[in-house]
């Protein structure tokens, strides 16, 4: 069940960042910001198998968060030369503002991923 047996890659990451279930595209991946379904309301594909699939999605926010930050950070720097301390709590604020927002994005991201990999995958379904 790797990429050539399944729907096209882009529209399967489409859906998982617009937090809808990377099978179907009806069912969805969270309900509110912090509570992950496990299993979609709509198809019945399970989202996660094991405890620690979610490090994937940690993965992704904290590497977006520390580019975005970092970039900010050094751009702004050159720009406008804003006083060291209150530059250091803007961007460490935005860094837990993004990663907190961010954090139900990332994880269905992941869960796209691991969709297109044979991961994600209806309980009764066969594996390789």
């Amino acid at each position: 069940m790797f990429f050539s047996d399944r729907q096209d890659k882009w529209l399967v990451m489409r859906r998982a960042f617009n937090l809808r279930c990377p099978n179907c595209g009806i069912g969805k991946t969270f309900e509110g910001l912090f509570k992950v379904n496990h299993v979609c309301s709509h198809c019945g594909v399970r989202f996660e198998r094991e405890d620690g699939e979610s490090v994937g999605g940690m993965y992704i926010n904290l590497s977006l968060a520390e580019v975005t930050t970092m970039g900010g950070f050094f751009l702004i720097q050159a720009l406008f030369q804003p006083p060291w301390l209150p530059h250091l709590i803007v961007w460490i604020i935005y860094n837990i503002v993004f990663i907190t927002i961010f954090y139900s994005r990332s994880r269905s991201l992941w869960m796209g991923i691991s969709y297109l990999t044979g991961g994600v995958r209806r309980d009764d379904e066969e594996t390789d």
